[in-house]
């Protein structure tokens, strides 16, 4: 069946012992010609991105602080139920509406993006998060609140 059997050969390529000390014969392997080239270098920061104002706020570092973050998102979503319940003005028209309707999406919204991204998140983003929904959702149950009749003298 087999005319010539080759033996088996397995090399040992790990760096480290068991012990976690540097084996004395290991080399590290070459790259071969066919592997892929490295990725190129990340093109420098423009300078306009560097003379932006100093925030308020602190940024958390690895995210960006464009508003189209998740910080922004959030932001965004929480502005858009303040204004639906009424309790922010209209920047256009300066004028007040209640759109329960509205409020009650993004309210929803912010809800279902805490349950996608819990555990996901840094400190200061499910932070944001969680206070956003609990002040949003006090102000609705308060907005939808039927008025209080007084009693008849």
């Amino acid at each position: 069946m087999n005319e010539e059997e080759k033996p088996i050969r397995v090399v040992d390529r790990r760096m480290f012992t068991p012990e976690g000390e540097l084996r004395a014969d290991f080399e590290p392997e070459e790259p071969s010609p066919s592997a892929a080239p490295p990725p190129p270098p990340p093109p420098p920061r423009s300078s306009a991105s560097e003379k932006r104002p100093p925030r308020d706020e602190p940024v958390s570092e690895g995210h960006p602080e464009e508003e189209g973050g998740f910080l922004g998102v959030v932001r965004s979503l929480a502005t858009t139920a303040y204004a639906a319940l009424g309790l922010v003005p209209d920047p256009t028209s300066g004028s007040r509406r209640r759109d329960p309707a509205i409020a009650r999406q993004m309210i929803d919204w912010l809800g279902v993006l805490e349950q996608k991204t819990r555990g996901n998140l840094t400190f200061e983003e499910s932070d944001l998060l969680a206070r956003v929904l609990y002040e949003l959702r006090l102000a609705y149950v308060e907005v939808m609140r039927p008025p209080v009749r007084e009693p008849p003298r």
